[in-house]
């Protein structure tokens, strides 16, 4: 039997829990509640992770620069309390949901993966994206095998080069076979790049993301947010439509322009506009507040 080393960070202003189950991965599982303890694939390795109080217990199958991928992933980098401090400030909406929700963090996802994900994301519900993406996986990504189980690598645009549309569709993706197609192919031909993730502006880069097939305003914000740390951006959803309609609009039917919301937190939560919105998205869906 292999044994593999555990290791140990410390960490502040940190909920595993929430920044998991907030939305905005589709790869993790929770496979002890009361341990607080999650298993999932991020890149190219598998990592089982648990919490308890300020430390972060990690066993993966791939240990080399292990601490940096996790710190990085999760955004361990960052000083999240003091974002939370400032945030705080702002309004009493934003302070209440901070004391239901203090310690979601934003991941650093994979670029490619995410917009394969989020375009998998449109018009449906996470069992579903994530049995999707879980399916893409399986079929064509790289098998890890990590405490007698199998996993699965997101394939890489390489190795999806030469699937076809039906193929797509029988992962599940409905509708979306032809937008995952044909995204694959902008990225092979270099439409659309990692280097752009990396050194485009925010309103260059979503200007790209919106020329990509099933990409629109919503899923274009939630790669930005989740795969590119453009923490200004504020995704719009059913959710986040409702809790500004009810908390900024005073309106209990949800019917504000998107265009309105938008100006609202462009004017008022400016360059964190990201986070609060990840904390009022939460709130609202777990009916917190």
């Amino acid at each position: 039997m292999i044994y593999l080393k555990e290791i140990v960070i410390n960490v502040k202003c940190f909920n595993l829990k929430y920044t998991l189950e907030c939305g905005q991965c589709f790869r993790w599982k929770c496979i002890d509640e009361k341990e607080n303890e999650f298993v999932g694939v991020i890149k190219d390795r598998v990592i089982k992770i648990r919490q308890k109080e300020n430390l972060l217990y990690v066993i993966s199958n791939k240990e080399d620069n292990l601490e940096e991928v996790v710190k990085n992933y999760f955004d361990l980098y960052e000083d999240y309390e003091k974002i939370e401090k400032r945030i705080a400030l702002i309004d009493e909406n934003i302070s209440n949901a901070l004391k239901n929700t203090s310690g979601i963090r934003h991941l650093n996802q994979d670029f490619f993966e995410t917009v394969i994900s989020y375009i998998i994301s449109a018009n449906n519900n996470i069992p579903r994206i994530s049995k999707s993406v879980n399916e893409i996986s399986k079929r064509y990504g790289k098998e890890v095998m990590f405490e007698g189980e199998k996993y699965y690598l997101f394939p890489t645009m390489e190795e999806l080069k030469d699937v076809k549309i039906k193929e797509y569709r029988d992962c599940g993706v409905g509708f979306r076979d032809a937008y995952i197609y044909q995204t694959v192919q902008d990225f092979l031909n270099g439409k659309i790049t990692y280097e752009d993730a990396k050194n485009l502006s925010t309103e260059e880069l979503r200007k790209k993301l919106l020329t990509l097939k099933g990409v629109g305003p919503k899923v274009a914000d939630c790669i930005l947010l989740f795969s590119c740390n453009k923490k200004e951006v504020f995704p719009i959803d059913v959710w986040v439509e409702r809790v500004m309609s009810l908390l900024y609009f005073k309106l209990n039917d949800g019917k504000v322009k998107k265009k309105d919301i938008l100006e609202y937190a462009n004017k008022n939560f400016g360059l964190d506009a990201g986070i609060i919105q990840q904390h009022l998205f939460y709130n609202m869906r777990e009916n917190m507040m």
